[in-house]
């Protein structure tokens, strides 16, 4: 006997799959189906089950029950079982290494998410994201396991679809399919010399199932500041300011003439900011072909005053199976970007400097509209609205690959790729500046552009003995070229400021131009070895060799091997009565990698231009050796070992993974003192040794699960603690120093690197409070009542630069993120937290203000009225004793933010399936940066003022000076999917 069965094929949004094989399982009978989904079949009466297989989409096995039956198909690699791994693709089960995997419903998208650092924040354990600035635009800094360099970057390599690409950092989220992040040395040791920083794959969108799916996505928001400064009024500051004059023996700063104002300069130079963020997408695919395109516009409208961004993506890709043995890709990036007032660094001549400490006793404006300037110096809002400080963006990168099986299980495949990229930054200073007028007006133009190609080919065979062994081998080779170039033209003295920094040519003055070219090379050599015994005993090896021109004749070719070995002790037989448990493996895990991030031909003595006029008046243009040459000079080397351990409950209802690593950097690259008579100061030299140790813990469960309800709970903990082993045998310290917290007072060194310290330790003066009254204080025989007093701390009864001490780490020790998804009936909502624990940040923005505009002012030292405060009567750059860099400053920044908030509602399908071609509408609304638990007093305890070169990052993080405030972002949107 026989029967009839009906039924119909979708995807996860509804889409019917035209072509799907529903076969009857344990036969060969079978159909597929029509563009509809739907399919009829005839089954045996004894049949019980079918297996419905689509390319692209994981094979489903469905009970015969009542006719019609319904199936939906997930694609491939949803649940991210199968994931890309250096040079080729492995399933998650086999894994050795330590390789952390996000797919698109775990990242952080929507509103100012326009880069993959946000998009990961709080996402993956051992990762962490700092926001150092909330300007529009920026990229977060992202640091994987600890910082290994002290002068270099300590920035991870990306690789996207197989590209390795310099700005992987900041391509579009919304294109993203899923990320993998390779954490130890045995998942990074097949990218050598630059996979010591930890390597980020990025796989981006291909077409989905079915017939072409057209998706549009329109979201609008809005942001405001999360906690505004409380500053003086008009009169309060005026009184302050002159009783500290009559204290020091000065006339009044405003005297009864001066007709007070009360400016809130602050309130005038922010306002609501604005996001608005358009998505096209069109994805479609058949049995041998996928194709996805997409555009995507973003405009950000700064929480301050002349301060936007703008950006344009499209990405294509397409991959297109011409047989069973043949498969060719490509996929091609475009981005274009512009954004204005990009300058928002640690130093005074940044606009917020110059907002945060304007007196509030004067106007903006004069009467005839005219900008008022006090006492000689700038408005503090002409210096934000008047300059012109413009940057243009343009990227395109593309790659293509080809895949073929030359005999069963031995493919070869090839790739190549290029990239271009373009930075373009004006500026401008007009006559309504002091600078502008002196000079009739200053402008320059600076033009930089990347160029980077690069091939690659490799082997891969896979092959099995019997049904126990399993092999797969890899080897292969690449290439790659960099090319760089600068061109810089500037000018003063224009008959107008009309068209700013466009019209350089009718400069009186011209300046000197500067112009810079540099190439770089790289060729390397790699394989891989995989084994699996019994699908229980596991191992891989790998290793590469490199050879690359910015290193040393004597160090040209490095070589980085690793190896791996795993025992999935849930496959043994003892056992398979413990129901309850689904998953256990053990991963242990040793190898050898590399950084190259350091500036092209190190290793030689550059030129640099030096100029000199001789006796007669001519003027002689020339060149000088500018650095000490080091043939010896090579790639910093990270050695890493790592234990883990993979557990999975419930048939993986409940998975949870913890790793523990020591990973040790020798030869870090630091600029060592030599003898004056080299002609230089300094030689860059390998001799740095710095430890990172940790532990990691990441935790996903899906709570409940039914037609009507779902829940779905992640959580990931890391613990990393740095120490540096040693320097040179001639350098016993490396300090930084603040930039000048006013233009009459330098900078000062706030943070110390010496061996068995971590990078960055805020380091200073333990602030005591202030002289009273009749105090009497030896350490201090010079202070006078009201200034501020520190401890001595090394006891010879005098305050010098022996009594500062280490404050406080300013790298966090403890990251974590906690997310929790609800799907209830056509709702959803997801609550998402991340938080740093255990660091401190100097909070450089607090001490300026206590001095000038703060209303802390108030609460300053007063002789006979107030003197039970620790706030000095004058500040702390005038005392004799001690420093601005103090304890009193240095802040536990710890902090847990609910970083996002989002409900969304979809419209129910019977509303929907009239329309016959629109599958899907969803209404949303998005909350970020709600809620932050923290002590800091500042506006953001993440934040981190030293960002303008490697060494700054890694040694003279933890300050907050003059950064962008950071927002609150609230966001509606709309996305639908037709077909």
């Amino acid at each position: 006997m026989k029967k009839t069965i009906k039924g119909n094929v979708t995807d996860q949004n509804g889409l019917p799959i035209a072509g799907a094989n529903v076969v009857v399982k344990g036969t060969t009978k079978g159909v597929q189906t029509d563009v509809d989904g739907s399919f009829v079949i005839t089954v045996p009466d004894n049949a019980t089950k079918l297996i419905v297989t689509y390319i692209g989409m994981e094979d489903q096995e469905v009970a015969i029950g009542s006719s019609p039956i319904k199936v939906i198909l997930k694609e491939v690699g949803q649940k991210l079982e199968e994931i890309v791994i250096g040079y080729g693709k492995a399933k998650k089960k086999d894994l050795t290494g330590s390789v952390a995997s996000v797919g698109k419903d775990n990242l952080n998208l929507g509103g100012t998410v326009s880069n993959v650092g946000q998009a990961l924040q709080g996402r993956a354990s051992g990762v962490q994201v700092q926001q150092n600035s909330y300007a529009p635009g920026t990229t977060p800094s992202i640091i994987i396991r600890g910082g290994n360099s002290i002068t270099t970057s300590n920035a991870p390599l990306y690789v996207v679809d197989g590209f390795i690409t310099s700005t992987g950092a900041s391509i579009s989220p919304n294109d993203i399919e899923s990320i993998q992040i390779l954490k130890d040395a045995a998942s990074t040791a097949i990218y050598g010399s630059r996979g010591g920083n930890g390597v980020i794959m990025i796989t981006t969108k291909k077409g989905k199932s079915g017939k072409m799916q057209i998706e549009g996505e329109i979201s609008d928001g809005f942001q405001n500041i999360i906690q505004e400064p409380s500053l003086l009024n008009g009169q309060q500051y005026a009184s302050i300011q002159n009783a500290i004059a009559a204290e020091n023996g000065r006339p009044p700063v405003f005297p009864a003439s001066f007709p007070i104002a009360n400016t809130n300069w602050f309130e005038a130079a922010t306002r609501p900011g604005e996001v608005l963020n358009r998505t096209l997408t069109f994805s479609g695919s058949d049995k041998t072909s996928k194709f996805f395109l997409s555009g995507n516009y973003l405009k950000q409208t700064g929480a301050i005053e002349n301060t936007d961004f703008t950006r344009y993506t499209v990405r294509i890709g397409a991959e297109k199976k011409f047989s069973d043995k043949v498969t060719v890709g490509t996929n091609v990036y475009g981005a274009a970007s512009e954004g204005h007032n990009s300058d928002f660094g640690d130093n005074i001549l940044a606009p917020l400097f110059s907002i945060q400490t304007a007196p509030p006793s004067i106007p903006i404006y004069n009467a005839d509209g005219s900008y008022y300037k006090f006492q000689g110096k700038d408005n503090a809002l002409a210096l934000l609205l008047e300059p012109t400080d413009h940057t243009i963006n343009r990227l395109v990168n593309g790659n293509m690959f080809l895949d073929y099986e030359i005999i069963k299980g031995l493919t070869y495949h090839f790739g190549a790729g290029a990239e271009w990229q373009e930075n373009i930054q004006g500026k401008y200073t007009p006559r309504t500046l002091v600078a502008g007028a002196a000079l009739n007006g200053t402008g320059s133009e600076e033009n930089k552009t990347y160029f980077r190609w690069s091939t690659e080919q490799y082997l891969t065979y896979k092959f099995n003995i019997k049904d126990q062994h399993s092999f797969t081998a890899m080897i292969g080779t690449s290439n790659q070229k960099d090319t760089y170039e600068r061109m810089k033209a500037q000018g003063s003295g224009f008959a107008n400021d009309i068209l700013t920094y466009y019209n350089l040519e009718s400069a009186a003055v011209y300046l000197r131009p500067e112009t810079q070219k540099t190439e770089t090379k790289l060729t390397s050599y790699f394989g891989r070895l995989g084994y699996s015994f019994d699908d229980k005993y596991l191992a891989s090896f790998t290793i590469r060799r490199d050879g690359s021109s910015r290193f040393g004749p004597n160090n040209k070719y490095g070589t980085f091997p690793s190896g791996a070995v795993a025992w999935r002790i849930s496959k043994e037989a003892f056992m398979q009565n413990l129901e309850a448990l689904s998953e256990l493996k053990l991963r242990v895990s040793y190898g050898i990698t590399g950084n190259d991030g350091i500036p092209d031909y190190l290793y030689l003595a550059n030129l640099a231009p030096w100029n000199v006029t001789i006796s007669d008046g001519s003027f002689v243009g020339g060149n000088e050796p500018k650095n000490l040459s080091n043939p010896d000079l090579k790639w910093e080397q990270q050695s890493q070992a790592n234990i883990g351990l993979d557990m999975g409950f419930f048939n993986d209802r409940l998975t949870a993974t913890i790793d523990v690593y020591k990973k040790r950097t020798t030869d870090a690259l630091l600029n060592v003192p030599v003898g004056g008579w080299w002609g230089f100061s300094t030689q860059t030299l390998n001799s740095g040794t710095v430890d990172n140790k940790g532990i990691e813990l990441g935790i996903s469960s899906e709570n409940f699960k039914n037609d009507k309800f779902y829940w779905r709970t992640s959580l990931n903990l890391a613990y990393n603690k740095q120490e540096v082993i040693s320097l040179a045998d001639n350098v016993k310290i490396i300090s930084y120093n603040t930039s000048n917290p006013s233009g009459t007072v330098s900078g000062r060194e706030f943070t110390r690197l010496e061996p068995g310290k971590e990078m960055g330790v805020l380091y200073g003066f333990k602030y005591a409070g202030v002289i009273k009254t009749g105090e009497v204080y030896a350490p201090q025989p010079l202070s006078k009542p009201g200034d501020p007093k520190y401890e001595d701390l090394n006891g010879d009864g005098k305050i010098t630069a022996d009594d500062r001490t280490y404050l406080g780490n300013s790298t966090p020790h403890f990251i974590v993120g906690f997310n929790n998804d609800f799907r209830f009936g056509n709702f959803d909502v997801n609550v998402f937290f991340q938080g740093a624990l255990d660091y401190s940040v100097y909070n450089m923005t607090r001490m300026v203000g206590e001095s000038s505009t703060s209303t802390d002012a108030l609460n300053r030292w007063v002789a006979g009225t107030n003197e039970n405060t620790d706030i000095p009567r004058d500040g702390y750059y005038k005392s004799t004793y001690g420093s601005y860099v103090n304890s009193r400053f240095v802040e536990d920044a710890s902090y847990l933010r609910l970083k996002n908030l989002s409900i969304g509602y979809s419209i129910p399908e019977s509303i929907l399936k009239p329309t016959k071609f629109i599958d899907n509408i969803r209404l949303y609304a998005i909350g970020q940066n709600l809620l932050t638990i923290t002590k800091y007093s500042g506006n953001d305890p993440e934040i981190n003022g030293h960002t303008a070169s490697a060494t700054a990052q890694n040694l003279g993080g933890g300050i907050d000076f003059n950064s962008f405030p950071a927002s609150r972002t609230f966001i509606l949107g709309i996305k639908i999917a037709i077909h």
